[in-house]
């Protein structure tokens, strides 16, 4: 029976995901789902790909933090990186989240499904915070300390996988859903998930032993008089057996007052039903031979396996065929993790008559840029670019000399982001309230902005330049002049160069939700199916990641209207330089504070990176 163990040719196609890297996360995801979730990947089976791939990459990223947290080094003693590889992969994982990318195959599929299907990420941090704790051990004296480690750990998880199970029907996205309409069944759930839960440990003691821990609470092991000295030493007694049979019973028990949800599309809940009766056939295999346990993880017997799933998968055939639904997930792919330049891209750069990308100038001063570590340094930099007609006032001089003289800073300053490697730069060059100053000043801004852009240009920097800002108002000329600059440089791979030019961020938003709504009114976007994710889509330059650093020259203490979207998590820097004297020595400082600053994201306080001198 190959067939229950072998996804169907064209899954990942079916389910939307064309990607070949994006492939090769789902399907690192499938192989950790098969080896490790025997009846999670079965169930999984009679459910449409995308919901499919969806449960794959839930279960086998998860599992992938989990083994991490419970790696044991050379004949079962503790391992002591392992709380560092652990707390690696999670930090890896807030980064790739943040930039809507994966860095590492199975992070690409779990943040491509969380965005696809607005799954918030809360849920996995308070898991990740309790898998911290697990590397350096876990042992649950009372059953009520095992009860809340199972509430922070599995049951989330379970309701957020319930969740997407909702959203396919069009019934909600919430896992709250699940309890709607049953008196009690929020507690009902919770008791589902402890019976699966308290099945795992019994059917994985024998590995947890291999590794030093008793996965049962203290108060259980007493209830029968069985010693956590026995335990570890694998010796089979009477008063073991009893207590796999006493918890065998319970764990049945629990399922057995589990009600099924409400409202569910008929296969959903022909799937639920055959994955409880194989957590049933699970416990009655545990239960037959309790010494077994000890020594070895007891597979489901083949037969009985066969018997429940066979039926399963007609009927759930069966329920999509008659009962058909749109699966629409809420959001686009994300771009895969930079792997440098595709073929496409290495063509192009190389078709003839393209002048390569020089080197930037170094600084007048000779300085360098400090050596940052790269987990500290910052992607994408924004910088309010203000001082400039102060500047010119206090010297007597047109505040259009100003504007002149910022230009020059920002030219150094972009060379300065090619010297130290910063991947994003965004100014803001002209704000939509800009449009109150002076005709004569507005005249010279108009020209001066296409021509500081036209400068870097024809200077032939690895500068990719974007347009973000509203063309209502602005010359013909300068628009024209804008997206030509975008065009011709859209091979360049260096640093991407955004000039906020009649910018304002709640008119970015505003016009973004405008495009939403039409789309959603003409049928072609689910108002359900809307994420933070899939609405960025509709931002000016969709693609630019979150800021992480917004820097404002000036004095003045205030963000502006600048960037409201994607600055959400931005650290923030004032100077009081005005801009005409700034330089790239201040975006490296800049950079080099930021470095030192600890960067939590709303989770416990981490170890702070040091810039190392230049």
């Amino acid at each position: 029976m190959r067939s229950l163990a072998v996804p169907a040719p064209g899954v990942y196609r079916r389910g939307g995901i064309h990607d070949p890297a994006l492939r090769r996360g789902y399907e690192a995801c499938r192989r950790a789902t098969r080896a490790t979730g025997e009846i999670e990947y079965a169930v999984s089976l009679l459910l449409p790909p995308p919901l499919r791939t969806a449960t794959w990459a839930l279960y086998g990223a998860v599992r992938a933090v989990d083994d991490l947290a419970d790696a044991a080094g050379p004949a079962g003693e503790a391992d002591p990186g392992r709380a560092d590889r652990l707390e690696a992969w999670i930090s890896a994982f807030d980064t790739d989240l943040r930039e809507g990318r994966g860095s590492d195959p199975v992070r690409r599929a779990l943040i491509h499904t969380m965005l696809t299907w607005n799954l918030p990420p809360g849920f996995l941090h308070t898991l990740f915070e309790e898998l911290r704790q697990d590397a350096d051990g876990r042992q649950f004296a009372t059953w009520q300390e095992w009860r809340h480690y199972n509430s922070l750990i599995n049951t989330p998880l379970v309701l957020r996988a319930g969740s997407l199970l909702l959203r396919a029907t069009g019934l909600s996205t919430e896992p709250e859903a699940l309890a709607a309409g049953v008196p009690d069944v929020a507690v009902a759930c919770r008791t589902a998930v402890e019976a699966v839960y308290l099945t795992d440990a019994l059917v994985d003691l024998s590995d947890d032993l291999g590794r030093g821990h008793v996965p049962l609470p203290q108060e259980a092991l007493d209830e029968t008089g069985v010693r956590r000295a026995d335990l570890l030493a694998r010796r089979a007694t009477p008063a073991f057996e009893e207590l796999v049979r006493r918890l065998a019973d319970r764990a049945r028990t629990w399922l057995d007052r589990t009600p099924p949800p409400p409202a569910l599309h008929p296969a959903v809940g022909v799937a639920l039903g055959a994955y409880t009766d194989l957590y049933r056939l699970r416990l009655k295999a545990a239960a037959d031979t309790p010494a077994a346990l000890l020594h070895r993880r007891p597979a489901l017997p083949r037969g009985a396996r066969l018997r429940l799933l066979l039926p399963a998968r007609a009927k759930a055939a069966l329920a999509w065929g008659l009962f058909p639904f749109p699966v629409r997930p809420g959001s686009p792919q994300p771009a895969p993790a930079s792997e440098g330049p595709g073929p496409a891209e290495q063509a192009r750069s190389a078709a003839p008559g393209r002048p390569p990308a020089v080197a930037p100038t170094p600084h007048p001063s000779g300085a360098r840029p400090p050596r940052l570590p790269a987990e500290a340094t910052p992607r994408h930099v924004a910088i309010v670019m203000d001082g400039n007609g102060r500047w010119a006032t206090a010297r007597g001089l047109p505040r259009t000399d100003g504007h002149r003289r910022g230009a020059e800073a920002l030219v150094d300053v972009v060379h300065g982001a090619l010297e130290i490697g910063l991947e994003y730069l965004t100014v803001y060059a002209f704000s939509t309230e800009n449009w109150k100053r002076p005709a004569a000043e507005l005249q010279a801004l108009m020209y001066e902005i296409p021509q500081i852009v036209r400068r870097l240009v024809d200077e032939n920097l690895d500068v990719r330049v974007r347009w973000a800002g509203a063309r209502s108002r602005l010359p013909a000329d300068v628009v024209e002049q804008l997206l030509h600059f975008e065009r011709i440089t859209r091979d360049r791979t260096g640093l991407t160069l955004t000039m906020c030019v009649n910018y304002g961020g709640r008119a970015e938003i505003t016009e973004a939700a405008a495009r939403l709504a039409r789309e959603a009114a003409a049928g072609k976007a689910d108002p359900d199916a809307v994420s933070e994710h899939a609405f960025a889509q509709y931002l000016y330059v969709p693609e630019l990641p979150d800021v992480d650093l917004l820097l404002r020259t000036g004095g003045d203490h205030r963000t502006s209207n600048f960037l409201p979207w994607q600055a959400t998590y931005a650290e923030l820097l004032f100077l009081d330089t005005p801009w005409p004297e700034a330089d790239r020595r201040d975006l490296w400082d800049a950079m080099g504070q930021y470095a030192r600053r600890t960067r939590r994201y709303g989770s416990v306080p981490r170890v702070v990176a040091q810039a190392a001198a230049p």
